[in-house]
């Protein structure tokens, strides 16, 4: 379960730059949609072969299904603006060396190798990586506390 959690914690980061067009975009969907609507069709005559008990019409289907999308948009959106800020917040707790390693691997593109980083902030590529397996957990602890 640790790993999974590491795993989560570290894609969570490689795609932190992306969470706020993916939250833009959500939006845009949703305002797409709300504008949206096809509204009244032709009567079609065709035959029916038995009668319905039915009570809906086909504008109440349509309303009924872009409510149903426009609230599940919308819970997308919330997770990813929480997930955002929850970020944000566990990045606040790293020293000045720890948040420039994070930088450096995660938020740069493209993604620099641990000799790169290593270089850049004057430390061996294994003391990075073993900084980054403490960072990483610190973060997950913080952003996946549940």
């Amino acid at each position: 379960m640790k790993e999974n959690i590491f795993k989560k914690t570290e894609y969570a980061l490689y795609n932190y730059k992306n969470l706020e067009i993916k939250i833009k975009n959500i939006e845009i969907d949703i305002e797409n949609l709300k504008n949206d609507y096809t509204g009244i069709t032709g009567i079609s005559y065709e035959e029916k072969s038995s009668p319905t008990f039915k009570f809906n019409s086909s504008v109440e289907n349509e309303v009924v299904k872009k409510e149903k999308l426009i609230k599940q948009l919308e819970g997308v959106k919330e997770y990813n603006l929480n997930l955002k800020r929850k970020i944000d917040n566990a990045l606040k707790s790293l020293t000045g060396e720890s948040y420039k390693l994070v930088e450096l691997r995660y938020f740069t593109q493209p993604k620099k190798t641990w000799i790169a980083i290593g270089k850049e902030i004057n430390m061996d590529k294994d003391y990075c990586c073993k900084k980054r397996c403490e960072i990483i957990n610190k973060l997950a602890e913080l952003i996946y506390s549940y």
